[in-house]
């Protein structure tokens, strides 16, 4: 291991963030706009990441159903607060 921090380290690192974020209701809520678009964005370019016809694969179906669970929330909560 060299210490180096990768641009995929960091891709996963906003990955995972995205989902803790849309996990916790309190967090979701108090995220900031910004917060939320780069999770979004985070989440986003994850799923870009699988090939079509991934979803057949049992593993591959799971992690894209768990992402777009994630951005759902995510998006949800834009949503709302476009009406507040």
């Amino acid at each position: 291991m060299s210490g180096i921090t990768t641009s995929t380290d960091i891709a996963n690192e906003g990955v995972a963030q995205a989902m803790q974020l849309a996990g916790d209701e309190v967090r979701l809520r108090a995220a900031s706009s910004e917060e939320l678009n780069a999770a979004a964005a985070s989440l986003a370019n994850a799923l870009a990441r699988f090939p079509a016809g991934a979803s057949r694969d049992g593993r591959k179906s799971d992690a894209i159903a768990r992402l777009e669970r994630a951005g759902k929330a995510i998006g949800a909560e834009q949503r709302r607060r476009a009406f507040v």
